[in-house]
């Protein structure tokens, strides 16, 4: 029988904070390839599910705000997904969570490919709507949202237990603000320090002048932000443990593939920044493991990023990636069998196409070109993983032109471009 695939994808997750996720660090991280430079693809919700869905770049899906569903749909991005080819392989499909801004303008919408469809239309009210399968209902509220949807995912996979392969994604809305954690987890990391390196960065001289006049964040208010994250991630992460129970008591563990990354990361006062849309290692760096048949657990520097997950998917159904559309992302399957990634990209390009910037990573670098105002930044991360001291003096024409390509280009010339 073919292998299943599940991808968990969190909302407003950190890198940092994955190693407070027992179950997961212990059942996904330790048993699977556990990626230090996993990126997004744009580190803003609706536009890196955008690219999560097509493996299609911001520059190429033209998806730039929050509002994603409309122009996605618009442009028929939805006819041609994860879900769409792996149910024309013969997959049973459920989509299990959030999904995109402005999904709540067409509450009775199911995306196509999905054979289950239990996403949430409203947030952060109380009693918010959630589609199930195109019939419209309500929950207690958003936390309990992830639960219910987590519930549902079990019920998915237990009743495939003795069937055809399946393709599911959980979607839960934690970490995502404001802190709701469930009263077991409320007081888990009350008072958690909360001191990082690049937190109200006293000099910043080096940095794009919109940034240079910023006030210093309140400590005490991040620390809150950062407390709840941790106690909410403690929800999804019971959440995560019971899924793979049942894998394991149905006897599916072993065949299924499992994805776990977050839609874009967090800055809580880092460069005096609060939010996450912007070119640091804190908001488009997030966690990005991998679990699979065959796959030797291991830690890797190799750079991915989201739009890799829709053709290592399709690689496992047995599927051409690249049949009817080139896509922009890469198979990691063959490495993740192997454990050789010396063949994989060298470089790789992280953009907001709404703030017009772009991000080039390649060795230990990562340079930051802001177009709107023709300033750049270029860091080396081994030396200054804080990202506090530009390289100021550096010349930067050939960064500069690598970018360019890169955020011109798709499918099979970008793959090109990155070698």
């Amino acid at each position: 029988m073919a292998d299943n695939v599940l991808w968990i994808i969190t909302d407003d997750q950190m890198r940092s904070t994955l190693r407070s996720m027992d179950r997961t660090w212990r059942r996904l991280v330790r048993k699977g390839v556990h990626f230090r430079q996993g990126y997004s693809a744009m580190p803003l919700c609706g536009p890196a599910r955008a690219s999560i869905l097509t493996s299609r770049y911001p520059h190429n899906h033209g998806c730039a705000t929050n509002m994603t569903h409309q122009p996605f749909v618009a442009q028929g991005h939805d006819q041609d997904t994860a879900a769409t080819r792996m149910k024309e392989a013969g997959y049973d499909t459920g989509y299990f969570g959030k999904y995109m801004n402005g999904v709540a303008q067409q509450p009775a919408y199911v995306a196509p490919g999905w054979d289950r469809w239990v996403t949430l239309l409203d947030g952060m009210i109380d009693h918010p709507r959630v589609n199930v399968d195109g019939t419209v209902r309500k929950v207690d509220s958003q936390r309990e949202f992830d639960r219910f949807a987590a519930r549902r995912l079990r019920r998915f996979i237990r009743r495939h237990h003795d069937t055809g392969p399946w393709f599911a994604v959980y979607s839960p809305t934690a970490p995502h603000g404001p802190s709701t954690p469930s009263p077991e987890h409320a007081d888990d990391f009350d008072d958690v320090p909360w001191d990082p390196p690049a937190f109200n960065e006293p000099d910043m001289s080096d940095k794009p002048t919109w940034l240079r006049d910023l006030p210093p964040q309140d400590r005490r208010k991040m620390q809150k932000l950062y407390e709840g994250k941790l106690e909410e991630l403690q929800d999804v992460d019971d959440q995560i443990g019971q899924v793979l129970d049942v894998l394991r008591e149905t006897g599916q563990l072993k065949r299924t593939w499992i994805f776990f990354v977050s839609d874009n990361g967090y800055l809580l006062g880092e460069h005096r920044l609060l939010h996450k849309s912007q070119p640091y290692e804190e908001a488009a760096g997030i966690p990005f493991v991998v679990r699979g048949p065959g796959v030797e657990p291991r830690t890797t520097d190799a750079l991915v990023s989201q739009v890799d997950l829709m053709p290592t998917t399709l690689d496992i159904a047995g599927l051409d990636p690249d049949t009817g559309r080139e896509l922009d992302g890469r198979s990691m399957l063959e490495p993740l069998r192997s454990g050789d990634w010396s063949a994989w990209r060298r470089r790789l390009i992280i953009e907001n196409t709404n703030l017009d910037w772009a991000l080039l990573r390649e060795g230990s670098h990562a340079y930051v070109e802001h177009h709107g105002t023709d300033e750049w930044e270029l860091y080396d991360l081994e030396r200054d993983p804080h990202q506090l001291a530009s390289l100021r003096d550096a010349d930067v024409s050939e960064w500069s032109r690598k970018a360019g390509q890169l955020t011109g280009s798709q499918g099979v010339a970008m793959r090109g471009l990155e070698q």
